[in-house]
């Protein structure tokens, strides 16, 4: 018999780990295992062939909401080219609603709900035990005489039981690591996937020893993918002490952090770290009491945002802020309001998300209460709300494009603050003008050009100063612009931008 898991990877980073962990529970079956994952720009018509040569019984495809379309795809092919395959899948995206999508995919025989190693387990032992005692494997989903039965989920999985996914595999120093700590899900609102049972975490002098591996190899980033992973004050103390303690100089390890859980103590702690040692993901989601309350976010929006004052003080850590559109309550003026606080807490990094409502999420399950209409197919994206327009979820969309362009992508700090502080502008306000300026002035299409960015930021500052009558401070900031501009591009492409000018319909 011939096994394949396999899956195509994409920006999920929980997808990163699932072969690693899924092999080390087949690794002594009685069967010949393959592992492949695919990359997001491999055509399924290769991956199709790819997995016909490879004339497999089982294929397990790992699924999540960005790539389960294409692999279902696949899957479809693959039955079709050799009827007496078996077509497995598992994941997040085909745990919850799990009848549905197996009714919307009838080329899919089998569904592992939750976490799939206990199943992937249960599964191939009563298989290779000829009993096909199905309905007792809690978490699978399978076809039995035209109907589909769908089993409870399983237990939680013993965590400290799987082995470490690195164990047998070589790392070099230029590589991406990917590290989980614990199982469970310690965030749970509203639009939040998450397995039922308890959070449990791997002994802290085990997660020293493997992290210990991490920095031996000189691996260049580690990142966990853990969600909140500071849930624990304690436990993150103490882990943070002992990479403070152990930092080779090199390695950098990002973490989701709920940024109202860090304390005094820890900030200091982090105050220590070298600079670019950590990166953490901080999602404020919004300032807005009400709407975090709907959206069941039960954060202290002070204390997060005080606490990432204070990391921005020490200057240690690389901070990137989240914000997401189209949380309930939040109307256009209240999402500004939020985007403003949140920017001047100028982190490393600011995005901006728009709100999915994921399988089996509550939000998703309450869409009516709030009058959502959402993508019916994945990333499942809110299209309008009772407190939102549709037209304005696009404008928020494009300033979000216009934030990583002009913002996080650096090159433009002096000459923003030139124009907030002589327009007098929020930040908010600044972007909302810029993109109604270009999309008036249908340049969209002039922004693939790096240098573009800098005649467009000028077009839109001159209309915005002709306005307030303060043309005579133009000059100056054409300077600060011109300034901005010799630090970010290469000379080569200033001294063209000089002898093409400032005219962008030139």
């Amino acid at each position: 018999m011939r096994l394949l898991l396999t899956t195509i990877q994409n920006d999920c980073i929980h997808t990163k780990l699932s072969m690693k962990y899924l092999y080390s529970v087949v690794e002594e079956a009685p069967c010949q295992t393959d592992v492949v994952e695919y990359e997001s720009t491999d055509h399924v018509g290769y991956i199709f062939r790819e997995i016909l040569r490879g004339e497999y019984n089982i294929v397990y495809f790992h699924c999540n909401m960005m790539n389960v379309d294409k692999v279902a795809e696949v899957a479809e092919m693959v039955k079709k080219a050799v009827p007496t395959s078996i077509m497995v899948m598992g994941g997040t995206e085909v745990s919850f609603g799990t009848r549905e999508f197996m009714e919307q995919h009838p080329e899919i025989d089998y569904v592992f709900r939750g976490e799939p190693e206990s199943v992937l387990y249960q599964f191939l032992r009563t298989i290779f035990t000829y009993e096909f005692d199905f309905e007792n494997i809690a978490g699978l989903a399978y076809r039995q005489d035209d109907r589909i039965q769908v089993n409870p989920m399983a237990a939680p999985v013993d965590f400290e039981t799987l082995p470490f996914p690195y164990e047998n595999m070589e790392l070099e120093p230029s590589d991406t690591a990917y590290y989980e700590s614990f199982r469970g899900c310690p965030d749970r609102c509203g639009y939040s996937q998450y397995y039922p049972g308890k959070i449990r975490s791997l002994p802290l002098n085990r997660i020293c020893t493997e992290l210990r591996y991490f920095l031996v190899k000189n691996v260049q980033r580690v990142v966990f993918v853990d969600k909140w992973f500071n849930y624990s004050r304690d436990r993150a103390y103490r882990i943070w002490e002992y990479l403070i303690s152990n930092d080779n100089g090199i390695t950098t390890f990002e973490f989701d952090v709920n940024g109202d859980l860090l304390d005094e103590e820890t900030v200091r702690l982090l105050g220590t770290a070298r600079e670019g040692q950590f990166r953490f993901n901080v999602d404020v989601e919004s300032t807005n009491a009400e709407a975090l309350a709907a959206a069941g976010r039960k954060a202290n929006i002070y204390q997060l945002m005080y606490n990432v004052s204070r990391l921005q003080e020490y200057g240690t850590v690389e901070i990137t802020t989240v914000i997401r559109a189209g949380l309930p309550c939040e109307t256009p003026a209240l999402f500004a309001r939020s985007f403003n606080k949140i920017f001047d807490l100028k982190a490393s990094r600011m995005e901006l998300k728009v709100l999915r409502l994921k399988r089996g999420t509550e939000l998703r399950r309450n869409a009516q209460q709030y009058g959502y209409a959402y993508q019916s197919r994945a990333p499942y994206e809110v299209i309008a709300n009772d407190f939102m327009p549709a037209t304005e979820l696009i404008r928020i969309e494009n300033i979000g494009k216009l934030l990583n362009l002009f913002v996080n992508s650096g090159g433009f700090e002096e000459s923003i603050q030139k124009i907030l502080l002589d327009g007098r502008m929020k930040p908010y306000a600044f972007l909302e003008g810029l993109e109604a300026y270009i999309s008036k002035n249908q340049m969209e299409k002039m922004m693939y050009k790096e240098e573009n960015l800098y005649r467009i930021l000028y077009a839109y500052a001159t209309e915005l100063y002709d306005t307030m009558n303060e043309t005579l401070k133009l000059p100056v900031l054409q300077e600060i612009l011109h300034s901005d501009m010799e630090q970010n591009l290469s000379y080569e492409k200033v001294k063209i931008f000089d002898r093409k000018g400032w005219d962008i319909n030139a």
